[in-house]
């Protein structure tokens, strides 16, 4: 549910109007649940969301939101368990440029997203990814949404670059993290950033989890087959490599992975990056929701981030009346 501009009580002339809100929500992984939580708080307190842009997960849970199925993700989550992550994820294939193609996860997103351009979305929206070869930063805010998700996503050496104009496109956390600029020239007036990346969440007292239930049938349903689809699609695995990803998945392999190396490489990269383009360019609105300890593949932990994020939002509630104010 997109929260839309409620009436204002204040007194303003026929030429005068309201700040443009805008999002920008962060890179992270499996982390990126919390922003969930901190989408829905935002939409409970009345925020009135005029465009979004994210990057990596942020991308997802951005162009979902935008288009207005933020229920379909919420309930999504409390029907992922590491078994199907992992049917999203393991592949049995050997790409040169990365592990995963990332097929299946495109076919996923298309079902969660459900809008085919981001020209037809409701909200304006945009993503960033980061040019492998010249390292420049892309912004894709027009053409097939999946695909500029997944351009978005690619995390090094797990995913094949995504090509894109003859440009290979890899996440976009490794060039602008959480894209208050983007969200800018979007056109917002104030942006309202998420950062999921905060190292300082280790070792704290996480939130308890919301068991919620599903908002209505119709959205249970449509979760429902989008999972069984997501298992239709994944193959039989067989050989040496893929058992090994399984057992990873598990958790029932010691020691560090493959997986763990890059992800947590990227995530050590991506938290320095972010302390610094938050500083060239400060939102106007900060929430840091406390899930530094989930690893970046761990998407079965989501009612944990979904909390966090909630409580993270509640806990600048303050200043969130004020920025409506203003």
């Amino acid at each position: 549910m997109i929260s839309r501009m409620p009436p204002s009580s204040r007194k303003t002339s026929p030429t005068a109007r309201l700040p443009r809100i805008g999002l920008a929500l962060g890179s992270g992984g499996a982390r990126g649940w919390a922003h969930v939580g901190v989408l829905r708080r935002l939409s409970e307190l009345g925020v009135p969301v005029s465009c979004v842009a994210g990057t990596s997960i942020g991308s997802i849970m951005g162009a979902t939101f935008a288009a207005g199925r933020l229920d379909v993700l919420e309930n999504l989550s409390h029907r992922l368990d590491w078994r199907r992550v992992a049917a999203l994820f393991v592949e049995v294939n050997f790409p040169r440029a990365g592990l995963l193609t990332g097929k299946r996860i495109q076919q996923f997103l298309q079902e969660i997203v459900g809008v085919a351009r981001i020209e037809d979305l409701p909200l304006p929206f945009a993503t960033v990814a980061a040019d492998l070869l010249s390292g420049e930063p892309v912004i894709l805010r027009q053409g097939g949404v999946v695909e500029a998700i997944r351009a978005s996503i690619a995390i090094p050496g797990i995913f094949v670059p995504a090509l894109r104009d003859g440009r290979h496109l890899v996440d976009g956390g490794m060039i602008n993290p959480v894209p208050v600029d983007v969200a800018e020239l979007l056109g917002a007036d104030l942006v309202i950033a998420v950062d999921v990346n905060l190292q300082s969440g280790r070792g704290q007292e996480p939130p308890p989890a919301v068991d919620a239930q599903p908002a209505n049938r119709a959205v249970a349903d449509a979760v429902d087959a989008i999972m069984a689809h997501a298992g239709q699609s994944a193959p039989r695995m067989q050989g040496a490599m893929a058992d090994a990803m399984q057992r990873w998945f598990r958790r029932e392999t010691p020691g560090l992975s493959i997986f763990d190396v890059l992800t947590r490489s990227v995530r050590i990269a991506e938290n320095q990056i972010t302390r610094s383009r938050l500083k060239l360019h400060p939102p106007a609105l900060l929430i840091q929701p406390l899930v530094g300890d989930i690893e970046t593949l761990e998407f079965h932990r989501s009612a944990q981030a979904i909390a966090a994020g909630r409580a993270a939002t509640d806990a600048v509630a303050d200043q969130i009346r004020a920025l409506l104010e203003r």
